[in-house]
């Protein structure tokens, strides 16, 4: 198996896993928008031009596995501190299909994930995860973090 950063050419790899995510999540297509496709190949391409976005790809016999990205962290307020004190990255999208599941295939993206996030100088990686893939977030080093929710 191979693990490589995925071009401009393998954004549709990236956008089936993304709604093959949400699928796996029990949200099906009935419940996304009808530009879901279009909105994420925008969110990559803008992610490319401004956040540092990087998307990586787990190939084998020519077949897309798993994919992860990760990008600067967009904050939802001003970021008002130096860079070099906090600069979250964030790693989203890591997908493996079902078939290929349990061979460490999540474990290697999310490792080249991490690196990439390191190169562009982040400090921090934050992450959202599903409740499948906490031990394995936990065993690379990663954190549960406080995080407040209140359903409108």
């Amino acid at each position: 198996m191979l693990i490589r950063t995925a071009t401009q050419d393998d954004d549709e790899y990236l956008v089936r896993h993304h709604l093959a995510l949400w699928e796996s999540y029990g949200i099906g297509p009935e419940k996304l928008k009808p530009e879901a496709a279009q909105t994420i190949r925008e969110f990559i391409r803008e992610g490319r031009a401004h956040f540092s976005l990087a998307a990586f790809l787990a190939i084998e016999e020519g077949a897309a596995l798993g994919s992860a990205a990760c990008q600067i962290h967009r904050l939802p307020y001003p970021e008002v501190t130096l860079p070099s004190f906090r600069k979250f990255g964030y790693i989203w999208h890591v997908y493996v299909t079902p078939e290929a599941r349990r061979r460490g295939i999540a474990r290697a993206l999310v490792k080249h994930a991490l690196e990439h996030l390191k190169a562009i100088g982040c400090t921090q990686a934050v992450l959202h995860s599903s409740d499948a893939g906490e031990r394995l977030y936990e065993s690379l080093g990663f954190r549960i973090s406080k995080e407040m929710r209140l359903d409108l």
